[in-house]
């Protein structure tokens, strides 16, 4: 997935991606939003060297195969929740309804995983530098949790999506956390959490606990994000390990009049998570509440 092929508009899975500058696309745990014709995909800004949080990055494509890189959008902070040996991971971004502002969430944490926060960041421009308000807030506490996602509903509600099943549902200007929906989806472990609707079902991904070991992920569906979830399985073939990837986002990819949801998901290979870590993007079959990526596709034509 170079800038220098041109016209060819396949995504290959599994492979390091290069962007603009001839540089290897460098975003984990990553989301897309869509703006403008033009998408914008934000992710973690690894290092080979070290977990510490070096930032978050921002590229924008008009195809989703030839990446611009945009910039760093969230650096390291000099000191707070993302400050100097923290974790920042998980990084989602949505457009806020109500404001027009971008609103990004994030897990901060130092580097044993023992002081886990969700923070948020707001900037006026998809792409410009974030600025870093501190822990998101639920009656006036922070919320302490590890993996999380975002989810945006067809009216503007904004979800924020923690491990477990967990889901809070956002203020109306998503800078602070309004009701807790669900106190977790019942016998479900899972981390890595991500949502779609598609037809009228809500769909709820999840990764099992294996830290950066890869695992065959599951699904839960529902009429609605409050429930009742019923466990669905698996969506990828048994065994295939989600073809060796962890679900990170579920990306509504719009085509004629239909949208399909397109898996995104990511291949560890901590240490070295900035040139080895690659990435799988599938489209997933949805028939009712049947979700399936049936093969893995090396490439794909978009």
């Amino acid at each position: 997935m170079s800038w220098a092929q041109g016209t060819e508009k396949l995504i290959y899975n599994g492979v390091p991606w290069f962007d603009d500058r001839g540089e290897i696309v460098n975003a984990h745990g990553a989301c897309i939003v869509e703006e403008n014709g033009r998408y914008y995909l934000f992710g973690e800004w690894k290092s080979d060297e070290s977990n510490a949080f070096p930032g978050f990055s921002c590229y924008s494509s008009d195809d989703l195969v030839n990446w611009k890189f945009e910039r760093v959008v969230l650096p390291m902070q000099p000191d707070g929740i993302l400050g100097p040996n923290r974790v920042g991971e998980r990084v989602k971004v949505m457009k806020c309804p109500s404001t027009g502002e971008y609103v990004m969430f994030m897990h901060a944490d130092n580097m044993n995983y023992k002081d886990p926060h969700i923070g948020y960041a707001t900037c006026s421009t998809i792409a410009g530098e974030y600025k870093l308000h501190g822990p998101l807030l639920y009656e006036g506490k922070p919320i302490r949790r590890w993996d999380m996602g975002t989810y945006q509903d067809v009216d503007g509600t904004g979800y924020l999506l923690l491990h477990g099943g967990i889901v809070y549902r956002l203020s109306k200007d998503y800078r602070s956390a309004e009701e807790k929906v669900l106190s977790g989806v019942p016998g479900s472990h899972g981390e890595s959490p991500a949502m779609f609707k598609k037809d009228g079902t809500y769909f709820f991904l999840f990764s099992n606990l294996t830290s950066w070991e890869k695992n065959d992920n599951f699904y839960y569906t529902a009429p609605s994000v409050k429930g009742p979830w019923t466990s669905q399985g698996l969506f990828a073939p048994e065994g295939s390990l989600t073809f060796n990837s962890q679900t990170t986002f579920v990306f509504p990819l719009k085509r004629g009049n239909d949208t399909i949801p397109m898996f995104m998901g990511d291949r560890w290979s901590y240490p070295h998570q900035a040139s080895a870590a690659t990435y799988v993007w599938m489209p997933i079959q949805v028939d009712g509440t049947k979700l399936t990526i049936p093969e893995y596709w090396p490439a794909w034509d978009m």
